[in-house]
């Protein structure tokens, strides 16, 4: 079958995959060598061999069929930046971006930030991400923030929009109104908890915000970077600010305490393992996660630093935690988790970042009533074949070459390896016209054969 609009076009009509390798990352539903997912109303209806269905088929032998990936956090805004800051540190990043009425983040325009936003939302469906958190800074007035919200909702992508403060560093324009303006984006654009971009609070760790949060009934999300952050968090915590409601990006230098207080109070984790690395800005917290029972959940935080597909992030993060058990060991000192298994690392980048989304219930998992938010991969590439071990091919030795199909809620998106109703070049053409303007109007030079460091 070769017209996505026979199955899944508009995300109601039924439909079945068949013949894949099934990973359903659901101990209950379990994985099958050789297994059909049936689709219908948008909605996971059924996961087994040969189901009895009439409806139109797609043909997935070999093929991985699992669920999408989730990125609990990225800046989509910053797409037209692309690698720009391949060689920063954290000095360079913060300095270039925020300081100053001239810096990256301070001259973008409303139509900047909507292309950013839709063309990295296409990238993150057509890496096999079907939802993804996008912590928002990019809120300088109310127009900003709309360009966001529409570009997310005509994307097609499942988004929890965390509606952030602005990246600091120049003077606020007079329009400039967050958290404020929180209910009129709920009103105008998240006024529903069962649509494809929802609502939710980006904030520091600050008392205001997170008790206006607790207020509107809004999952929260907080860069948590160093120890004094962390301990502020602890105070919050003592207020009854802190629950399962929260996630904490980045998690760098944290106290024992800090790690005891998420622990305790069910907070959930996201790791851009990778950027933490080449920023320097801290060890990443991926261990002593581990170590206090945490499963953290995978993010990219943004393409100007490094990629954003989560195969990367999986490699990253499976390389790492090996390395630092090793690091201690060697050290004489005591490890207090088993080397994670490429199994464990595909559970974080499905349910766990669900679940650091507050999606679990309804992603992350190949559950009948769940959501069809669905990665099929092309098992028999170079790359991949022969398939001796499922888990460990997609997490070890694929890559967005692979991803075939994307479906989210029983839409069709991605099909033969090519994004469906998408303009891919005047896309493209978009973004170079952004980022000339944008380098036109801000005080930093290009950086095409040189360093963001020179």
């Amino acid at each position: 079958m070769n017209d996505p609009e026979q199955f899944g076009g508009s995300g109601a009509n039924p439909f079945v995959l068949r013949n894949g390798l099934v990973l359903s990352m659901d101990p209950r539903v379990g994985d099958f060598e050789t297994a059909d997912v049936l689709v219908q109303d948008g909605r996971i209806q059924a996961v087994g061999p040969q189901l009895t269905s009439d409806a139109p088929s797609l043909d997935c032998a070999g093929r991985i069929i699992l669920p999408g990936f989730v990125n609990s956090h990225h800046h989509m805004f910053q797409t037209a930046l692309r690698g720009y800051w391949a060689d920063a540190l954290s000095d360079d990043y913060f300095s270039q971006s925020r300081q100053g009425d001239k810096a990256f983040f301070h001259v973008y325009t409303p139509e900047d930030i909507y292309w950013g936003q839709y063309a990295g939302a296409l990238e993150q469906i057509s890496s096999g991400t079907t939802t993804v958190v996008d912590t928002s800074q990019c809120t300088e007035t109310p127009e900003h923030t709309d360009a966001a919200a529409d570009a997310l909702i005509a994307s097609g992508l499942r988004c929890v929009y965390a509606y952030s403060p602005r990246a600091h560093g120049s003077r606020a324009h007079p329009s400039y109104a967050y958290p404020a303006d929180v209910d009129r984006l709920r009103d105008t654009y998240f006024s529903s908890d069962d649509q494809l971009v929802t609502l939710a609070l980006g904030s520091p760790v600050d008392e205001q915000n997170w008790r206006l949060a607790r207020e509107r009934d809004l999952t929260m999300f907080s860069h948590v970077n160093d120890e004094a952050t962390g301990l502020q968090l602890e105070k919050l915590s003592g207020l009854g600010l802190t629950g399962p409601w929260n996630t904490y990006i980045h998690c760098t230098g944290l106290a024992e305490s800090t790690w005891r207080t998420i622990a305790r109070t069910g907070g959930h984790v996201s790791l851009s393992n990778l950027v933490e690395q080449t920023l320097c800005t801290g060890l990443p917290g991926m261990q002593p996660a581990l170590d206090h029972g945490i499963q953290p959940s995978f993010s990219t935080d943004a393409v100007s630093l490094g990629p954003t597909d989560l195969f990367t992030q999986m490699r990253a993060a499976y390389a790492l935690q090996r390395s630092r058990r090793q690091e201690r060991a060697i050290a004489g000192e005591p490890v207090h988790s088993d080397p994670l298994t490429t199994r464990d690392i595909l559970r974080m980048a499905t349910i766990e970042g669900a679940r650091a989304a507050h999606l679990d219930h309804r992603v992350g998992s190949l559950t009948p009533g769940k959501q069809a938010d669905i990665l099929v991969l092309n098992a028999l590439a170079l790359n991949a074949a022969p398939v001796n071990h499922a888990a460990g091919a997609v997490v070890m030795l694929m890559d967005t070459s692979n991803v075939e199909t994307v479906i989210i809620g029983g839409r069709v998106v991605k099909h033969a390896g090519r994004l469906v109703r998408v303009n891919v070049p005047a896309v493209v053409k978009a973004l170079q016209r952004s980022v000339d303007g944008i380098l036109s109007r801000s005080a930093a030079p290009r950086v095409l054969f040189t360093s963001c460091r020179a």
